[in-house]
């Protein structure tokens, strides 16, 4: 062969050889296939929603103001996201590594030194230059000046290279790894602003609420109160028992052990919005102390198909990625088996004076470097039986991870749908006790009926507006909850698209 041809096939060597990967390329497991091909989730229509794609931003649907404030404030502030964005530009760094990892690496060398050689050496030169010197005095002096000149300076300037060919895609597998594993954080990012926008909705929620129920507690004490005070007047007439004045009595101090925790839970649940907006307790009392109604809900919720919830969600994203992220170490693993080749190269100039570092005092040397595990007693092996086995654990999670998001979906359907009808009967049951009350206002009034039965059905007036109120705020949040099991309400550059879990 000539020469040129035999040095042209050694060249294409590393490059035929690179394009071999070993290990298995990743394909998005098929999960719940009947599931995702479905027009609308099996839920869906009991809860009377619209088969349309929904906002991302969900609480900008429900129009409160402060609500909006309070989420945008927590995906900007809060240490939770800032932890998970931590660790997102570290993922990202790491694949940044990783590729660079599969470039030739070139470093500069530089350094100088003075060499003094032993006595011992000068003073056998010595010795010979006056053995030289008893037939030649001129060479033999030269001779003894030769050993003076033996401490020298010595002076080094270069550069060296090194290349690992990935003749069986190691270094390529690493990089498939670390950017999936890069993927995977940000979909912890994503399913964490997901998870905390909702929290702020159902926890806002709440406050809204109690502030309602407080309202009635308190109206209820001042009805019990003026109760008792009726009562007591009425014994001092001879009018009343002893048995209604305790009574009465009974009901006041029951009103107000009543009022009493939904004053801590508001407190509690302010702090808690405090803590998520990324502030110190006690930061809001100010700002949401004024009573405000409950957000209101949307005349249409909108539920899109389950095969879009599943792309759009962050959680099933992330085990997706992890599960590609781990497939990936298969071919790292099973690369241990074959040889790592790896090229050196340095050029280097070597003189005993500045001045004389150049082109005529540089070496050259080029090098390849092979490093192969040839006995290892089966750790190879066992590296590729975990990495499989960590495959298969990922997989089964993925599935998990899909079919616990369509239960998700479902159930908060189901919860909302449950919901949404028990606040048409709270509010029915609170208009009849509404009209209960002014036809027993009436008759006692006229004196057909006693200030006993007259409390008993203002109890259960107030009663009914408690338990509506507690079920408006349970629609708001379930609501909310149907929200994130949409997986909405996370930000980022595909947020309004969903992004498509395979790759």
């Amino acid at each position: 062969m000539d020469s040129t041809l035999r040095l042209g096939a050694l060249a294409l060597l590393p490059v035929l050889l690179a394009g071999c990967m070993l290990g298995p390329d990743y394909v998005r497991p098929e999960v719940a296939r009947d599931a995702l091909q479905a027009p609308s989730l099996h839920r869906a229509g009991a809860a009377k929603v619209i088969a349309t794609p929904p906002a991302n931003r969900w609480w900008d649907e429900l129009h409160d103001a402060e609500l909006s404030w309070l989420v945008d404030q927590a995906l900007s502030n809060s240490p939770s996201l800032r932890a998970a964005g931590g660790r997102l530009r570290a993922a990202r760094e790491l694949s940044a590594q990783r590729r660079a990892e599969r470039l030739p690496q070139v470093g500069a060398m530089a350094g100088g030194a003075y060499v003094q050689a032993p006595d011992a050496i000068k003073d056998s030169v010595r010795g010979i230059g006056d053995e030289i010197a008893a037939g030649d005095p001129q060479t033999g002096q030269a001779v003894r000046n030769a050993a003076d000149d033996l401490d020298t300076d010595i002076y080094l300037a270069g550069f060296d290279a090194s290349w690992e060919l990935d003749l069986f895609g190691r270094r390529r597998r690493a990089v498939e790894q670390s950017l999936a594993e890069a993927e995977a954080s940000e979909a912890e990012l994503a399913d964490a602003q997901v998870q905390l926008a909702a929290e702020v909705g159902q926890v806002y929620a709440n406050y809204r609420g109690l502030q309602a129920r407080i309202e009635i507690a308190r109206r209820s004490a001042d009805a019990s109160a003026q109760a008792l005070a009726l009562t007591e007047q009425r014994r001092a007439r001879g009018a009343a028992s002893d048995l209604e004045v305790e009574r009465a009595r009974g009901q006041l101090q029951q009103n107000q052990a009543t009022q009493l925790p939904l004053e801590a839970q508001r407190d509690a649940a302010l702090d808690q919005l405090a803590l998520m907006i990324g502030r110190e307790p006690g930061a809001l009392d100010a700002r949401l102390a004024a009573a405000a109604p409950l957000p209101s809900l949307p005349a249409q919720v909108k539920v899109d198909d389950p095969a879009s919830l599943i792309r759009r969600r962050p959680d099933v994203r992330q085990a997706e990625r992890a599960l590609a992220g781990s497939n990936a170490q298969i071919g790292q693993a099973l690369s241990a088996y074959f040889p790592q080749v790896s090229l050196f190269g340095s050029i280097a100039a070597v003189a005993t004076s500045p001045g004389d570092l150049g082109p005529d005092s540089a070496s050259t040397l080029v090098a390849p470097f092979l490093r192969w595990s040839v006995l290892d007693f089966g750790r190879v092996r066992a590296q590729v039986a975990q990495a499989r086995a960590g495959t298969e654990a990922r997989t089964a999670a993925y599935e998990g991870t899909v079919l616990a998001a369509l239960q998700d979906a479902n159930t908060a359907l189901s919860n909302y749908g449950a919901a949404r009808r028990q606040v048409v009967v709270a509010q029915q049951a609170q208009a009849s006790a509404d009209r209960s009350a002014s036809l027993m206002d009436q008759r006692y009034k006229a004196g057909a009926a006693s200030l006993i039965d007259a409390l008993d059905v203002q109890r259960q007036q107030l009663t009914a507006h408690d338990n509506a109120a507690q079920a408006q705020v349970q629609q708001v949040v379930n609501y909310i909850a149907l929200q994130k099991s949409l997986g909405l309400g996370w930000q980022g550059a595909n947020a309004a698209q969903p992004a498509t879990a395979a790759r």
